[in-house]
């Protein structure tokens, strides 16, 4: 039976493979679709990766220093179903609630444009730190489920942001808020850098 300590292992072995360049380029998230595949595991868009471990799975570019390169997508910030949710509810919640993060390593030492896999580490929020994502998402959602999300700015939330997801910023989709129709952006959560930062620093530490 999977368990998220023999996803661990198993995402620990797979530390110095090199994910060849070409192999990023053919593929949309080549990366983490590579990590997947390594672990058995399949995309799944409104479950966690691994439902029976209870694992999601979140590669994390970082460069030779060690330095976290980008935020971390959590799940889209849809108007319908924030309406509906709570925190105890949310997807964003279910997504967080233990994490295997896998470092991608961009500019390893002789491995050219090739991504080196890093040594993978597990995350369950702290007590405090679920009471961070809580906050940041209940600001946040209620604004989205108001249809107001376009005007959310970037720096808003502390652990968790909201940005638009999708591939041009001129996309949109209709939805409706109190019974209008409306049209928006497509938007997602994320995980911002100076905690995931952290999340790294904390692993080395205790490793």
């Amino acid at each position: 039976m999977s368990t998220p300590e023999g996803l661990l292992a198993a995402a620990r072995a797979l530390a110095g493979r090199r994910v060849a360049h070409a192999e990023i380029v053919a593929n949309k998230g080549g990366v983490g679709v590579a990590v997947e595949r390594a672990l058995g595991l399949k995309p799944r868009f409104d479950d966690i990766d691994d439902p029976v471990a209870g694992v999601e799975l979140k590669t994390l570019p970082v460069s030779a220093a060690g330095a976290v390169n980008e935020d971390t997508y959590v799940t889209m910030a849809s108007i319908e179903s924030l309406a509906r949710e709570t925190w105890a509810t949310s997807r964003v919640r279910k997504k967080l609630a233990c994490v295997l993060f896998v470092p991608v390593v961009h500019g390893a030492p002789g491995a050219g444009d090739d991504v080196v896999v890093g040594a993978g580490f597990l995350w369950r929020p702290s007590a405090a730190q679920e009471a961070q994502l809580r906050a940041d998402w209940e600001d946040l959602a209620d604004l989205v489920a108001q249809g107001l999300g376009f005007a959310v700015r970037a720096s808003r939330g502390r652990f968790l942001q909201l940005r638009p997801k999708a591939r041009s910023s001129w996309h949109t989709r209709e939805a409706t808020v109190a019974g209008e129709a409306v049209v928006v952006r497509p938007q997602g959560f994320y995980l911002r850098r100076a905690l995931t930062q952290a999340l790294v620093r904390d692993a080395v530490i205790v490793a």
